[in-house]
């Protein structure tokens, strides 16, 4: 805790508890988008840290412990449906992990593909490992989830992103089958994560508006979503977070409508625009910049675009999470991240006085 800094009055999981249950917290909830960023504060590799559950766990565990954020856990996240079901990854030693090789080259070949088993392809079973792992270390002070790729980006991954977005215009049907079967495997993904009593969250980053316009985000994305969607809330009671990066505000409606309870929104949007279409049906999440501000910045950047962010979202009629526009750059200082937690305590300290922000 940084001099001068309120301490929390409450646990990350009693906040959450009270703040979804709309009853008083001590504090606005904050949640930067950790990642691989966790790999840092264990002096590990990313390509040694995303094949080790026990690495994973005390990553994920030295986060919750430096930070205290109001969330903890991993997940397959882009890629790791697309891996379990045959793509190759690449795990640089100083990188985020990419598709070096996706498996779905040829549409003739699309009768090999077929849905994950949880527990033994990939691997999601280091995942499900992982979660146990951190929910026995800390699952009593912090709520534990777990964050899986979207269809599309699934889809994307298994195809190639340049030829998925072509086979949207070129071969539809077969787009359209791609993303069942993605579907089919993500949700076996998340039943398992369920039968361990943790929430999954989305992220569905290559569904973005810089990518695809609104129609086909509507016709390609959107049912497959809410098929996530339907099946968290069917096994947790609610609906997930989603996070699409770019400029959704096109598809803020769609957001909503899949049953996301969470948008976490990238940097390039307008808090104050989200709030005004999709306050009311939504929780806000974001939106400080990860690079610019949070790898780059000093503390004095740091508390005033997160005093900006709360200026915008603090009275937003269904809550507001402090966090970071997308996930924390590898390198971005433990300092920096500390200063975000802080400025949720400082100005997000409830009640919340508008005057501060300012």
């Amino acid at each position: 805790m940084s001099d001068g800094v309120k301490s929390d009055q409450m646990t990350p999981k009693e906040r959450m508890t009270a703040f979804v249950a709309g009853k008083e917290i001590d504090r606005i909830p904050c949640m930067p988008l950790i990642g691989d960023h966790a790999c840092r504060l264990i002096g590990v590799s990313v390509a040694r840290y995303s094949h080790s559950a026990k690495l994973m766990a005390e990553g994920q565990i030295a986060v919750f412990r430096l930070y205290r954020p109001d969330g903890a856990g991993v997940g397959p996240g882009l890629f790791g449906i697309a891996e379990a079901m045959g793509t190759k990854l690449e795990f640089p030693e100083n990188g985020t992990p990419y598709v070096d090789e996706p498996v779905l080259k040829d549409w003739s070949d699309f009768s090999t593909l077929a849905p994950v088993d949880p527990y033994q392809d990939g691997r999601l079973p280091l995942f499900l490992e992982t979660l146990q792992m951190i929910n026995e270390q800390i699952g009593d002070q912090v709520g534990v989830g777990s964050s899986v790729g979207g269809p599309f980006t699934a889809a994307a991954s298994l195809r190639g992103t340049e030829n998925f977005l072509k086979d949207l215009l070129r071969n539809p049907e077969m787009a359209h089958a791609l993303l069942q079967l993605v579907t089919e495997s993500a949700l076996r993904y998340i039943d398992a994560v369920c039968d361990l009593g943790f929430k999954p969250s989305i992220s569905e980053p290559t569904a973005s508006g810089t990518l695809i316009s609104a129609k086909q985000f509507q016709e390609f994305a959107k049912p497959y979503l809410k098929m996530y969607a339907d099946r968290i809330i069917e096994r947790c009671g609610s609906g997930p977070m989603l996070h699409i990066c770019g400029n959704t505000n096109r598809i803020w409606p769609d957001m909503v409508d899949i049953g996301a309870t969470v948008l976490s929104l990238d940097n390039i949007v307008d808090l104050a625009e989200a709030k005004e279409a999709v306050g009311h049906r939504a929780c806000l999440a974001g939106n400080v910049k990860p690079v610019d501000t949070l790898m780059k910045g000093n503390r004095e950047q740091i508390y005033a675009e997160a005093k900006e962010c709360l200026r915008k979202t603090y009275d937003s009629p269904k809550g507001y999470i402090l966090s970071s526009g997308c996930a924390l750059a590898l390198d971005t200082p433990r300092e920096n991240v500390i200063a975000l937690m802080d400025a949720a305590r400082i100005y997000g300290s409830y009640p919340i006085d508008p005057e501060k922000l300012v």
